[in-house]
């Protein structure tokens, strides 16, 4: 952070008690569940069909109870995904299941929990070209596991909210990966854009979202990194000595998929574009 960042930090902070600024970033995370609420008053059940690297997919989202942390019950929405998307190959042991989504639903409500109590607003930027509402919380450690002993300690979060919509626009969520008994820095950033009015509701709803995944690898990675460099580097080979009409429909094929294994095999990490088709209330 600059010497002026700070001396700004410091005059908010000398002007504003943190209690009030807290406060304040708790009215904000209020505003939005309340609107949240309102807009998906009526809908139980929704279908997204969505595009991601040229593959296109659909997500269905129903309506669900899950437990609060403080013991009452909350509405919320989890993934319902169809069979052969839970289980790609017949025979095969299911990647999730459905179950897997309601503890998703129910993790989602106690992180939102977690950050209204650690939350501070630390004043308002522009993001996209939309003013927001900067809520940073610090000091989360919270922890998920994941397959294959992986786990993953969440410690701080940033979210921009807009500031006419009360949608959030960007969040940047900061913590540690432990793969191999190493815990190495994450980040995992999301922009959320092309917001729009759903037919046949009242959401408010993103149209595309802009995931981006850096940090620092655990060797293992880094061995896959060097063979996937090595497999680029024959592709771009055999790509070269292709007549032009196949080259383009490689291109067409696979180019998404591939400039994101360029960026990856760079070490500038993964970011995965989702281009949201349409949304139908069922």
């Amino acid at each position: 952070m600059n010497n002026n960042a700070s001396a700004l930090l410091l005059l908010i902070g000398s002007i504003f008690p943190a209690a009030v600024l807290a406060a304040d970033a708790q009215d904000i995370i209020d505003k939005v569940l309340e609107l949240d609420e309102e807009r998906r008053k009526g809908v139980n059940r929704y279908v997204v069909e969505q595009e991601v690297m040229g593959q296109v997919s659909t997500i269905t989202f129903e309506r669900t109870t899950v437990t609060g942390p403080d013991g009452t019950p909350v509405e919320t929405f989890r993934m319902v995904l169809p069979d052969d998307m839970l289980q790609p190959d017949p025979g095969s042991e299911p990647v999730m299941s459905q179950d897997d989504f309601e503890d998703m639903a129910q993790e989602a409500v106690y992180s939102i929990a977690a950050f209204s109590e650690s939350a501070e607003l630390v004043g308002t930027e522009t993001v996209d070209g939309h003013e927001a509402y900067h809520l940073v919380a610090e000091n989360l450690e919270r922890t998920r596991s994941f397959a294959e002993a992986q786990e993953f300690t969440l410690q701080t979060v940033n979210v921009w909210i807009d500031t006419e919509y009360y949608v959030p626009r960007r969040m940047v969520m900061d913590g540690t990966m432990d793969t191999d008994g190493t815990p190495r820095p994450v980040t995992i950033e999301t922009i959320e854009r092309d917001y729009r009015e759903v037919p046949g509701s009242n959401m408010y709803e993103p149209y595309q979202q802009v995931m981006r995944l850096t940090g620092e690898m655990a060797d293992e990675t880094k061995r896959q990194m060097e063979e996937a460099r090595e497999a680029l580097a024959e592709f771009d080979k055999q790509l070269a000595e292709m007549p032009e009409s196949q080259r383009q429909m490689m291109m067409n094929m696979m180019g998404e998929q591939m400039e994101m294994m360029r960026k990856m095999a760079a070490g500038d990490g993964i970011e995965i574009v989702t281009d949201v088709r349409s949304i139908t209330v069922e």
